[in-house]
């Protein structure tokens, strides 16, 4: 069990090391974002695997990295919430997270 834990943590380390620092910062904003969405999804595992199926897409189409460079503008969070919330959607194409 250490072992797999220590190879983990080696592989993890050597991804970081030769990705940039917005591979990174992609990384750890879409995680926490996936990991929020899922806890909101409760018991619906459709909606857990949407989010996750569906995160790495959304966040490119409501232009997430626009949003972190501007986080003071409250046009642009408006603009992000929208976009991404609405993006998450059911197989029937209904949002998950946001009603207009």
């Amino acid at each position: 069990m250490r072992i797999n834990k220590t190879i983990s943590s080696l592989v993890f380390i050597i991804l970081l090391t030769s990705c940039s620092d917005t591979d990174i910062e992609e990384l750890v904003f879409r995680k926490t974002l996936e990991y929020s969405l899922i806890d909101s999804c409760e018991d619906d595992e459709e909606c857990k695997e949407a989010v996750k199926s569906q995160i790495q897409e959304c966040m490119v189409s409501s232009n997430w990295l626009k949003f972190l460079k501007n986080q003071d503008d409250e046009n642009e969070l408006d603009t992000f919430t929208e976009k991404f919330y609405a993006c998450i959607v059911d197989g029937d194409g209904n949002p998950y997270f946001y009603t207009p």
